[in-house]
């Protein structure tokens, strides 16, 4: 890999890791979608990429926290969406070597549908229909989570919806990341072995990841977060916009 296309990983890297730690969401889909969109690597080794460093960063947080994890919650989210999150790696594994182009678009369709979803007003999910809320979000979000590892619009959106004090929604969606991110890097041997540049990456990426989170929340205090979530929405939507564009034929 030439040095441009090096720095252009980083610099993307950046990019997601201000607005996840700005905005609270967009990490996964930022990634995917720019790295797909540059063809910087296949869509398997982004993956791969993505469920690491997202385990990395969330898994410390939820051991020092595991307290305010809803247990409720991430028991009906797990149980549907584990399965779902098999059948979207197996999908991912089949159209990625015969449909490519195809499966490019998919996941712009998808980025759009994200956005429209974080964009929707949320109301509180009534009692009676909390726990069918989770188990249809925790399945959206598998198949997500096993095509393109971007377990999380369904589950925010979801999770947002409950009368949940905001540490315990947030504690909460990072105990289920960390444990999609797993069992997604548990399924890696049944599919395409990432190569041992996208395994460098991984290391490089961790303490990189690190440092501009921390940057970024020193950042946080001076910038209005509406204006962060809107920049966020309008650069994912652009991005599944192009993807979607640069590969039908019209």
């Amino acid at each position: 890999m030439d040095i441009n296309t090096l720095l252009m990983v980083f610099v993307l890297l950046g990019l997601a890791t201000l607005l996840q730690t700005l905005s609270g969401f967009g990490f996964g889909l930022f990634v995917v979608s720019s790295f797909t969109l540059f063809s910087i690597m296949p869509l398997t080794a982004t993956t791969f990429l993505v469920s690491f460093l997202s385990l990395f960063n969330a898994a410390s947080l939820v051991f020092k926290n595991a307290h305010q994890v809803n247990r409720m919650a991430y028991k009906y989210i797990l149980l549907a969406g584990l399965p779902t999150l098999v059948i979207g790696f197996a999908l991912l594994e089949y159209l990625s070597s015969s449909q490519s182009d195809f499966l490019k678009v998919v996941l712009g369709v998808c980025i759009l549908a994200c956005c429209a979803l974080l964009m929707m007003k949320r109301t509180l999910a009534p009692p009676s229909k909390r726990r069918r809320g989770f188990v249809i979000a925790g399945a959206l979000g598998g198949v997500l989570g096993g095509l393109f590892s971007t377990f999380g619009p369904p589950i925010v959106y979801q999770c947002y919806r409950q009368n949940w004090p905001v540490d315990e929604i947030r504690i909460t969606l990072l105990a289920v990341f960390s444990t999609t991110a797993l069992v997604r890097l548990v399924l890696v041997p049944f599919g395409t072995l990432p190569h041992y540049e996208t395994l460098l990456f991984c290391c490089a990426g961790v303490p990189f990841v690190l440092l501009v989170t921390r940057f970024a929340r020193r950042l946080s205090t001076y910038i209005n977060p509406l204006w962060i979530r809107a920049l966020a929405l309008i650069t994912l939507a652009c991005s599944g916009i192009a993807l979607v564009l640069s590969n039908v034929s019209f």
